[in-house]
């Protein structure tokens, strides 16, 4: 029978070589995490300098993406279909809708391969595997920080003024990436495990995308009470509504407070604790 001890937080065999996936309890697993957020600065930072170096624009191509996107949007919804209906400033409610919404959707996707297509690394050296999912999401914060700038200054020059509420955005902007994070982590396992996942994940946004209120108000279209409830059970619907109402003013519910603290906590914790149930199996 083989004898195993604890040393240093890993299971350690007779034999001196460490079980694979094992980094100890829950807590010693996210202070190993902790310990190399070193690694989640420099490596999205050096990401984001070779995704775009085949381009003439470079890495322009992540504040032109969305901002054509918002160009495109406003004209359709706004100008064609005038879906603008109960939004004073529908450019500025179209830019907070589409950048925000960008970097859930490009974090959860992208973080949700981070495992598949980092086998190799995963063979090779032991450390806590959920590092490179949240490595993705750290990558699409650093995009994210241009685009951020780009909201601002679109919803100030379509008339948006500066009011005290904006000092709270760093707070959104934390429980966003958190929120990300925990997704992302549960994206990421299910990836590994079931490769169909990848192919269905741009239905999921492509479904949440309309049904989060990105181009369109809610509360305009929306009077059904039980309809409207059930746009509050949708994260990334009370994530855009909180944006909105810290930039451009409005009402905010304390119900759609609660919503997006529970699914930020819940899915955070949950996130953590599967993927890590998971990490023997990563290098398979």
């Amino acid at each position: 029978m083989k004898a195993q001890k604890k040393a240093n937080g890993n299971e350690t065999r007779s034999d001196g070589l460490i079980k694979p996936g094992h980094h100890g309890s829950l807590l010693d697993y996210m202070r190993k995490i902790w310990e190399r957020r070193e690694y989640l600065y420099q490596v999205p930072k050096h990401e984001l300098r070779s995704q775009q170096m085949g381009t003439v624009l470079g890495n322009v191509w992540h504040l032109l993406n969305p901002i054509l996107s918002i160009v495109v949007y406003a004209v359709i919804f706004g100008v064609i279909l005038k879906v603008d209906r109960g939004v004073s400033n529908f450019v500025a409610f179209v830019a907070i809708g589409v950048f925000v919404f960008s970097f859930s959707q490009k974090s959860i996707i992208t973080g949700s391969q981070s495992i598949v297509k980092n086998r190799t690394l995963i063979r090779s050296i032991n450390f806590p595997r959920a590092l490179l999912p949240i490595t993705s999401v750290s990558t699409e914060f650093l995009a994210f920080l241009p685009g951020l700038a780009v909201m601002f200054a679109t919803c100030i020059a379509t008339g948006a003024n500066p009011k005290l509420s904006w000092v709270i955005i760093p707070a959104l902007i934390l429980v966003q990436f958190i929120f990300n994070c925990g997704a992302t982590l549960i994206a990421a396992r299910a990836t590994a495990r079931y490769g169909d996942v990848k192919n269905i994940l741009p239905f999921v946004f492509r479904l949440l995308f309309y049904g989060s209120g990105v181009l369109f108000s809610v509360d305009a279209y929306v009077t059904n009470e039980l309809m409207r409830n059930l746009f509050v059970l949708n994260p990334m619907f009370n994530i855009l509504e909180l944006y909105r109402w810290a930039i451009l003013g409005g009402s905010i519910s304390s119900v759609e407070l609660f919503a997006l603290a529970a699914w930020t906590i819940c899915l955070f914790y949950f996130g953590v604790f599967w993927f890590r149930k998971g990490e023997s199996s990563y290098g398979a």
